[in-house]
């Protein structure tokens, strides 16, 4: 599996702070499910895996006192809705390659899209952020053999959800938001 590399990983991380008084951020993770269509879910492990990233991005970014998900009472709210942009069936380098039982290869894309709107304690919306970041990966018989030598698609997706949410953070901060 590879990543496209539209979202970069942040300079600095931890952001550099110069605020005094940090504000408290509760985070809400939704499900958009795919775009434009409702009828798919994003599989309830990665939904899971997503929530995890962007809890310990924003506790990573030490920009924030605290970080709530349950529903808490806090200074700013970030309401992060993914969206999963898979390929609809078999591309045709899919259908080549299950005829030939893998022999040859074929490829599946994935995009992983989020958009991000950070709200007040009033719930005014403050901004804003959406980012994408898609991934490749092939599928062929003889490359099964040099799966145990590289990250699996699991770790790649897991990388790519905290780079989204980091790039994120980023880019609210340095525009003000918080």
């Amino acid at each position: 599996m590879a990543r496209d590399g539209n979202v970069k990983p942040p300079a600095q991380w931890p952001p550099q702070s110069t605020q005094q008084a940090k504000k408290s951020i509760g985070l809400h993770v939704i499900e958009g499910g795919r775009q434009g269509d409702s009828s798919e879910g994003i599989n309830p492990e990665a939904f899971e895996d997503f929530r995890a990233q962007a809890i310990k991005a924003y506790t990573e970014s030490k920009l924030f006192s605290s970080v709530a998900t349950a529903g808490e009472a806090t200074d700013l709210k970030a309401d992060i809705t993914i969206f999963d942009e898979g390929s609809d069936g078999l591309s045709w380098s899919g259908i080549i390659s299950a005829l030939t039982l893998t022999m040859i290869p074929g490829v599946v894309s994935q995009d992983v899209t989020t958009s991000t709107t950070y709200k007040d304690r009033q719930q005014k919306v403050i901004g804003t952020i959406g980012k994408s970041e898609g991934h490749g990966f092939w599928i062929q018989f003889f490359l099964l053999f040099a799966m145990p030598f590289v990250n699996g698609p699991n770790t790649i997706m897991s990388q790519t959800q905290y780079d989204i949410h980091r790039a994120t953070i980023e880019e609210a901060y340095r525009k003000g938001f918080f």
